[in-house]
């Protein structure tokens, strides 16, 4: 894709991730809005090359959003991409639905369950350590940055 679509992508995701929250009367604006260009590079760059059609294969390359609290931020994303209907965006956050506030594995496209602060890089860095191929992308957020979890992680990784 070129810059002036990957533009249009990251404007439509920023208005979905508005609606979204607004609709459901919850949700983390500020940490999802911050991590659009990073996403939206990621999916539709040709960086991570995840698709519904290659997501059972073993070797395929694997995103863990580890700030899982800006998950309103890839949902839309996923819906786009197929993994599931965009019309399930509107369910996101009421009470029975699988978008939740954090992801969740019953998410079609979402690798692992997230949102406890701290753990991204260590599961990323255990993923990689029991695979023979594919990428592994973690997502971190600052806050979690300061949880010891986080760098004993990245002291296992280097």
């Amino acid at each position: 894709m070129d810059i002036s679509t990957l533009e249009n992508k990251a404007r439509w995701v920023r208005r979905q991730i508005l609606e979204m929250v607004v609709r459901a009367g919850k949700g983390h604006i500020g940490g999802a809005l911050s991590c659009v260009d990073i996403l939206v590079a990621l999916y539709y760059g040709g960086i991570l090359q995840i698709s519904p059609e290659n997501w059972e294969q073993p070797d395929r390359n694997k995103f863990i959003l580890s700030k899982g609290h800006a998950c309103v931020a890839l949902y839309p994303i996923l819906a786009d991409l197929g993994f599931f209907p965009k019309e399930e965006l509107e369910t996101f956050g009421k009470n029975g639905c699988r978008l939740g506030g954090h992801p969740d594995r019953k998410i079609p496209g979402i690798e692992v369950d997230s949102g406890s602060l701290g753990h991204g890089l260590g599961i990323s860095a255990g993923m990689v350590l029991g695979s023979e191929k594919g990428e592994v992308v973690v997502l971190l957020g600052d806050g979690e940055c300061c949880e010891g979890s986080v760098w004993e992680a990245a002291n296992f990784a280097g």
